[in-house]
């Protein structure tokens, strides 16, 4: 009778696990760490990692959840397109096929970039997201290599990656890692994280470049910081602001100095050197404005107050990288066609006395 009894009791467990044939999985390819679910019925309560088993192609993969009517696992870094098998205990069915695809760049958008701007890594199977970010888990983080330096991830998609440029990332290959999440070889979690790489693909990190001020009247001396501008102006080297070539002061290795010219417009300020344009940024040309004047009249040597905005600096005119440097260039006041004397000269007012051979005539603020 226990034999009879052994024997229905087999034949029982069959055919509860035989409906596995009808399994299916999703989805049904995807790289290494792809989360994949087998739905069905039938397949039995969990047990333990050694005889609850799922393996792609005999690796094993990491069970997530198992239930009677699904189970969610992690593709193994090792696996290969084929069967997929659902073991229990000693009965194994296949649950369906699955492909795997590996991780691929095939574009980067730009090609050449600055230190702290986004770039967008194109291509096919990243997975859905960057990973685990639980500091609970073991399970490792996608990452995006950039020569060896790991790049912040702003959004991950299947198909495109937008990172942040590291402040010290250098010219070299891009690549993706995708992180394993495999079960110990007793089943359980998570064996040492290792990483499924992609193809390398080179990009062109150039330095950055910055100016101040960002905006300024006609004749305002602007500082570009960077490097590897050249130890010397280049032959064809000159900075435009709105198309309009600036005065050069001074051109160094990692500083250039230049004034906003008579004829500028805001807009792009380009570096041209070598033959190439490189746009850095946006400058704002500023109008020189008199609202206003006091006293209006007054004899020889009156202190005239001239009250407006965007009249800048007005000992601006040297090769320095400093705003104030004593030269003022074609900056100043005309009282009559007369030169003032310039008492002071801030953004909003101008203080200047009334010169000794001054006539009755226009009250003139001058920049160039």
């Amino acid at each position: 009778m226990k034999h009879v009894l052994h024997i229905m009791s087999i034949a029982l467990g069959f055919l509860l696990f035989s409906s596995l044939a009808h399994a299916e999985l999703f989805p049904s390819e995807g790289p290494p760490g792809t989360t994949v679910t087998i739905s069905g019925e039938g397949f039995g309560e969990f047990r333990n990692t050694q005889d609850n088993r799922v393996e792609f192609q005999g690796s094993p993969a990491l069970i997530q959840s198992w239930e009677p009517d699904f189970i969610l696992v992690k593709v193994p870094l090792k696996a290969r397109s084929g069967p997929v098998m659902v073991i229990n205990d000693s009965a194994t069915r296949e649950a369906g096929t699955f492909s795997v695809k590996n991780v691929r760049i095939t574009n980067l958008d730009p090609s050449k970039v600055e230190a702290g701007s986004l770039l967008t890594v194109v291509g096919e199977h990243f997975g859905n997201t960057a990973g685990s970010r639980d500091p609970n888990t073991m399970f490792g983080v996608n990452q995006v290599l950039i020569n060896g330096i790991r790049a912040e991830v702003r959004r991950w998609r299947p198909t495109k990656i937008e990172v942040l440029i590291p402040a010290n990332a250098k010219t070299g290959d891009v690549e993706v890692r995708l992180a394993s999440s495999d079960p110990l070889p007793d089943g359980s979690c998570c064996a040492p994280v290792e990483y499924a790489v992609s193809n390398k693909m080179p990009l062109t990190v150039i330095p950055s470049i910055s100016f101040d001020p960002p905006a300024g009247p006609i004749g305002s001396k602007v500082v570009l910081s960077g490097q590897d501008f050249g130890q010397s102006r280049p032959e064809d080297g000159r900075i435009l602001f709105g198309g309009k070539p600036a005065v050069i002061a001074q051109w160094s290795d990692r500083t250039i100095v230049v004034h906003v010219p008579l004829n500028a417009q805001s807009g792009s300020v380009t570096l041209h050197r070598e033959g190439k344009d490189r746009d850095i940024g946006t400058f704002t040309v500023m109008d020189s404005q008199i609202s206003g004047m006091y006293p209006s009249q007054g004899p020889i040597g009156t202190l005239l107050i001239i009250k407006g905005k965007n009249f800048g600096v007005y000992s601006e005119a040297g090769s320095t990288a400093y705003a104030f440097d004593f030269l003022s260039g074609s900056n100043g006041v005309e009282v009559g066609g007369v030169p003032a004397v310039i008492h002071r000269w801030l953004d909003e007012q101008i203080d200047v006395w009334v010169p000794f051979s001054a006539k009755s005539g226009p009250v003139i603020v001058k920049r160039g």
